[in-house]
């Protein structure tokens, strides 16, 4: 169903104690963790939610969670603004959100989550309310929770550029997620050289797109590699505070070994990548969230991910991706760069993930909200990562 002006009667039937019907919501789809936004049950869709409306008075912008972040720029752009959101197009505002919000402009302004400053919620009861710090601090706390392409044989000389790129730049509007690697700085003039490193790896195929709006962007960094994507993704993450070249050399090993064992064992893979995205300051603004990161500690987040066709390689897929995880975090941990109970990075996640590596020392809080807000376990019946 799609929601709207009746999703209050909608959760409430789906709630009530003769129905106890699972359910989904779902915003942008985008989560990659099966029976997070999708269900055998209720799918409730938010869709409808489509609304921007920027307030120029106050400088805040209202936008509805069944919206795309590539919708949002879009209607912003002609208010001649932008906010701190998704990176990658087909990202949805709910789910970015409500994991913590990693974006091209987090250097500069803090996650996405650290924007935010009301929710409109319906409580798990049916019943409709706004949350703000003033209104219910602790439930505010809880909702809170960037193209060259190389020849392999020339990884080495991207891992220095990007190495060298993270520990001199000092540029909080250059950002570079990576052996494709894609550079945006946030600005119509770059500094001189700033990128040059990138630029003159040998071999390197390099595709300069010029000033463009953000959506543009956004579809050159990531559309065309997006649409290579088969339906199965198995996908893993780590944390670290700095890309070494010790550690890129082993994202490198680890992806030349999973890719070739892959081939070996006939699996149906169409991609695989590891992609270190290595911000600088992402916590600058931070504020008081259930998705820890505290100011002093800057970490950022690696995903990888095997995208393949077949269902019947589910298990192997998982399994070797987690394996590449294991082994790239226990180089960063040896060149001291994370640590072994580094906070992981709720929306790349997997499913099985412990509960104490995304929240840390706000477990215990979390634990109490949710026994407040939730007495009747109506969330049990949703997907997600579950307070217990």
């Amino acid at each position: 169903m799609q929601a709207n002006s009746c999703v209050l009667l909608q959760l409430r039937v789906v709630a009530a104690s003769e129905t106890r019907s699972p359910f989904a919501i779902k915003g942008g789809g985008h989560i990659g963790n099966a029976g997070f936004s999708s269900t055998l049950g209720v799918q409730i869709s938010m869709s409808r939610f489509d609304k921007v409306d920027y307030d120029k008075a106050s400088s805040t912008v209202k936008i509805g969670a069944g919206l795309f972040w590539d919708d949002v720029y879009a209607r912003l752009m002609p208010d001649g603004v932008k906010v701190v959101g998704g990176r990658v197009p087909g990202v949805g505002v709910g789910g970015l959100l409500l994991g913590g919000g990693y974006s091209y402009f987090s250097d500069q302004y803090g996650l996405s989550v650290d924007s935010i400053v009301s929710h409109d919620l319906v409580l798990p009861n049916g019943t409709a309310i706004v949350v703000t710090e003033g209104t219910d601090a602790d439930l505010f706390f809880a909702l809170k929770v960037a193209s060259i392409v190389s020849p392999i044989n020339t990884s080495s000389a991207v891992n220095q550029a990007v190495v060298n790129w993270n520990t001199h730049n000092k540029d909080l509007k250059a950002n570079m997620p990576t052996v494709t690697t894609s550079l945006l700085y946030d600005a119509p003039m770059q500094p001189l050289g700033i990128f040059d490193e990138f630029f003159n790896v040998p071999g390197a195929s390099v595709k300069a797109s010029g000033v463009v709006s953000l959506p543009e962007a956004m579809e050159v960094l990531h559309g065309t590699l997006g649409a290579l994507n088969p339906p199965r993704t198995a996908r893993n993450t780590l944390s670290a505070s700095r890309y070494t070249m010790g550690i890129l050399d082993e994202v490198s090993a680890q992806l030349q070994k999973t890719v070739s064992e892959a081939r070996a064992n006939n699996r149906s893979f169409v991609l695989i990548t590891v992609t270190p995205e290595p911000f600088l300051q992402p916590n600058v603004r931070s504020t008081d969230s259930a998705y820890p990161h505290p100011p002093g500690r800057f970490v950022s987040p690696s995903i990888l991910e095997a995208h393949y066709a077949d269902p019947t390689d589910d298990d192997y897929f998982v399994n070797a991706i987690y394996a590449a995880r294991q082994a790239i975090q226990a180089r960063a941990i040896e060149e001291g760069q994370s640590f072994a109970d580094d906070i992981l990075y709720n929306n790349y996640a997997p499913a099985d993930t412990p509960l104490e590596l995304l929240y840390g020392n706000n477990l215990d809080r979390l634990r109490e909200i949710r026994t407040r807000i939730d007495p009747e376990n109506v969330m049990e019946l949703a997907g997600g990562f579950k307070i217990k």
